[in-house]
């Protein structure tokens, strides 16, 4: 119960936010005739009914609250539940400021904060009982009160709507607007020519309800170019045209660029694309199913920010599931699209206004001007005085004779771009081109092919391994990649490129101070049929893609002084640039799968199990499952063992899978236990004994899980008592320090992790959260905060790249130490943060009981009064 302190204030303050909802449409007075009176009769109810029915109190009760029937009666106490859902129903359906809440509340013997923060705000409101839709009375959905929340602090990121404030959602032309989050690459030239009236369309739409914008039109027409111009023009960097429109670009909060890029856009991609950059890198890797919800939400609550632009590049018919996500964008998201389908074609089987706009070639003066503009770039860089005379003869060349370039292109960007880098090359004149291209009636695609087929004819053999090597990438390589996959020295790969970009084949583009290479997907399909010609180039090359990965995952994740590739790539160094590759990773595993090359699937979960454990526990269970019966295929026993026992049983036991884990644990020990096989190689016998250490560990753990703490420190101390190597001991004193603990036995549990963290030292330290989030609530129990702390900050390698699980146990921790210092406020809301993580990374999370009871806990006897 809440002591109203000053009832006077109290009354004077909560009746200016009731009276408020006066008004309201919800809360407006109707007259309604009552079904059991005689039709003559009707009865009304008040705004006062309403709200108090929606509280669970009367009517009367409620204007004794607010004063209306004398101050005398005024209670001195009110039921804080009640009180929290009268102010929870105020806040929701009126613009009541936060010092209103805070004068209410600062009239009752409720604690209130000097300065108050979105965090205490939303802890008083999870305090609110109301009548929920299920006709129960309960608290108020997160949601609801996040936005509640915004609106009460909109200086924190709380959206502003362009209706309510113009000033917030235009920006003057060339303005570039700060701390807009985006993805979008770097634009592929200096040049963009014309396309005023497109530019012009697509900016009404922006401004428009439609959340859909398709761009359509034939292969190289710039579909991309304009969306990507478009985008970058609502960042405040517009250019060109689209500088110079009458209309404002409008403001956005975020822009997501996904393209199919190289090789076609899965679901997952695209939904992969979009988590990445709202901060939902946790999803990678999970199930499409989960994922695309969490990614729905993430899109609705990140838009309270502002409009989500998404410029989804290159769609085509069979993306279906990708087609049926944009037809279904929560408020707030447009998309524009691009594709070389029409919209029926598209969205035949989904019901959702879209609005279209088809792109053809570029009118007669703009073409002009883009020959001029791409003729003299080309001048600027040719070194060949045979080229650069036949450019100049272009450039001269009787207008006439340049109109007829542009119609028999059909005023296409990519085709005038190609057309001019042939004609240089002194393959063709201009006018015998032009008759040659009229005579014959080229299609657009048969005139790429044309192209493409005389570039490749006459093209260096390292410019085609280039070509060829292309298609193997799921994202544009950087120059280490695509040169080791098409087998050439960095002094050959530069030259080729140079010759590449002189064909004008592909552009470049920077990323994280990283430059990569693209092409036009006519460009790419092209080259893939040249791969499936060359079998043997493809073997080759195919061979060298996969020798380029294995190095550069060992390279970046093999970290540890350890022999085995396995354990040397435990966490402990940075993987934001093996994160930054996931796609052609994932694509190599996936190639790996679908070509029985169980050799190189084991090769890669041999150095990939670990990271997958921070990027996704799902993803590392089903491919350490594949790599195991791979493993199995090749009779490599030791290995189908670790895979079963660690890669698969662990990663099942984390996220509270406990009997499959212990199944595919058993399945292991049964390996290594198996009496029919023995090893005379003392390496094979040192595995076989870590194997068994290691699997009979983990068994124990199954038990400690039960609660058979008996059972378990049975089988550790059979664990123990097999010779193992430092990486297997750390792991069996991790596990004693946490019988220890559950036995209440703080000073020996912090010994025993204590040890567990200097045998890992013996090969170069591992970052394991369990072995530093267990040591910092041993100190927390011991009273040791600044310890404590420290322990919880050590297996954070970077906080600002820090991942969901490492998160989790860092929040946990935190809050126990914040609940044990006695700031309980603070420990609860550190705990709905990791209650949401938990939710957005994987529910199922063996953790999760705990964190829940500890919130529920604190929350209860967290002091109101």
């Amino acid at each position: 119960m809440a002591e109203i302190e000053n009832q006077a204030l109290f009354a004077e303050f909560l009746y200016s936010g009731v009276a408020s909802l006066k008004s309201h449409p919800d809360y407006k007075r109707r007259r309604k005739r009552n079904e059991m009176q005689p039709p003559s009769l009707q009865f009304s109810e008040s705004y006062l009914d309403k709200i108090a029915a929606q509280v669970g109190i009367s009517s009367s009760t409620l204007k004794s609250w607010i004063g209306q029937t004398g101050l005398k009666y005024v209670p001195g106490r009110v039921e804080d539940g009640k009180l929290f859902g009268v102010l929870w129903v105020v806040l929701k359906h009126s613009d009541m400021p936060i010092d209103w809440l805070v004068n209410v509340l600062g009239a009752t013997s409720i604690p209130v904060f000097d300065n108050p923060t979105p965090d205490w705000v939303k802890a008083c409101l999870r305090k609110a009982k109301v009548l929920l839709p299920n006709d129960m009375f309960g608290t108020p959905d997160d949601s609801e009160i996040d936005q509640v929340v915004e609106r009460l602090f909109p200086e924190s990121g709380a959206a502003v709507t362009s209706a309510d404030v113009p000033s917030a959602r235009f920006a003057a032309a060339g303005e570039k607007r700060a701390h807009v989050q985006h993805n979008l690459p770097t634009r592929w030239s200096n040049l963009f020519v014309g396309r005023k009236a497109t530019l012009d369309i697509l900016n009404k739409w922006l401004h428009s309800a439609s959340p859909l914008c398709l761009i359509t039109g034939w292969a190289g027409m710039g579909k991309s170019t304009i969306a990507l111009e478009a985008a970058y023009a609502c960042l405040g960097e517009a250019r060109g045209e689209a500088a110079n429109l009458a209309a404002p670009w409008p403001q956005i909060s975020c822009a997501i660029w996904i393209s199919a890029d190289l090789k076609g856009m899965s679901y997952n991609y695209f939904l992969d694309t979009i988590a990445y950059q709202l901060g939902k890198v946790e999803l990678l890797g999970r199930s499409e199913n989960d994922k695309q919800f969490v990614v729905r939400n993430a899109l609705a609550n990140f838009s309270k920010n502002g409009t989500i632009l998404l410029v989804v590049d290159n769609l085509d018919t069979s993306d279906r599931d990708i087609l049926f996500f944009l037809a279904n964008l929560p408020h707030g998201t447009k998309a524009i699209m691009t594709s070389r389908d029409h919209e029926q074609s598209l969205f035949q089987n989904v019901s959702r206004d879209l609005f279209t706009i088809p792109v053809g070639g570029l009118d007669q003066e703009d073409a002009l001007y883009y020959l001029s503009q791409e003729i003299q770039y080309r001048l600027a860089i040719s070194t060949e005085e045979r080229k650069r005379e036949n450019l100049r003869e272009l450039l001269q060349s009787d207008k006439d004779i340049l109109l007829q370039l542009v119609d028999a292109t059909n005023g296409n960007p990519k085709a005038l771009s190609l057309s001019i880098a042939y004609i240089a090359d002194d393959v063709i004149p201009v006018q015998a081109f032009v008759r040659e291209v009229q005579t014959v009636g080229y299609s657009l695609t048969s005139l790429f092919e044309y192209l493409f087929g005389h570039t490749w004819e006459r093209c260096h053999a390292n410019v085609k391994k280039l070509w060829m090597a292309l298609p193997m990438f799921q994202t544009p390589p950087d120059e280490r990649s695509w040169a080791a996959a098409a087998g050439l020295s960095r002094r050959e790969f530069h030259q080729a490129v140079d010759q590449m970009r002189a064909y004008s084949l592909i552009s470049t583009e920077r990323s994280d101070e990283q430059l990569y290479y693209r092409a036009h997907q006519t460009m790419v399909l092209y080259g893939e049929h040249k791969l499936q010609e060359d079998a043997e180039f493809q073997a080759e090359a195919r061979a060298r893609w996969v020798d380029y990965y294995l190095d550069f995952i060992e390279s970046r994740l093999g970290y540890h002084n350890l022999g085995h590739i396995y354990w040397k790539c435990l966490p402990g160094s940075d993987i934001t640039p093996v994160k930054k590759e996931w796609p052609n990773l994932y694509k190599l595993l996936k190639w790996c799968e679908e070509t029985g090359n169980d050799q190189y699937l084991t090769a890669f979960m041999l150095r990939l199990s670990h990271f997958l454990s921070r990027i996704s526990l799902p993803l590392r269970i089903e491919f350490g499952l594949k790599a195991a019966e791979a493993a199995g295929r090749l009779n490599l026993k030791l290995t189908e063992a670790l895979f079963r026992i660690d890669t698969v049983g662990w990663a099942n036991y984390e996220i509270g899978r406990m009997e499959d884990g212990l199944d595919q644990i058993e399945q292991g020990l049964a390996i290594v236990q198996d009496g029919n096989w023995e090893t005379a190689r003392p390496d094979e016998r040192q595995e076989r004994d870590d194997m068994r250490s290691l699997g009979i560990q983990f068994k124990a753990r199954y038990y400690v899980e039960i609660k058979r703490l008996d059972v378990a420190q049975s089988l550790l101390e059979q664990a123990m008592a097999i010779p193992s190597s430092p990486v297997i001991q750390q792991r069996a004193w991790l596990l004693k320090g946490n019988l220890e603990m559950l036995n209440q036995n703080y000073e020996q549990a912090m010994i025993s992790l204590e040890e567990a963290n200097r045998v890992s030292l013996t090969y170069g330290g591992e970052k394991s959260i369990e072995s530093f989030y267990l040591l910092g609530v041993a100190y927390i129990h011991l009273g040791q905060y600044e310890k404590a702390q420290e322990a919880f900050e050590s297996f954070l390698y970077d906080r600002s790249k820090a991942h969901q699980i490492e998160l989790i146990y860092y929040e946990y921790g935190m809050a126990q130490l914040l609940a044990a210092k006695k700031r309980t406020l603070d420990a609860i809301n550190m705990l709905v943060s990791v209650l949401n993580r938990i939710h957005s990374w994987e529910p199922g999370i063996r953790i999760y009981p705990e964190v829940k009871m500890f919130h529920d806990r604190l929350l209860e006897n967290f002091p109101t009064a």
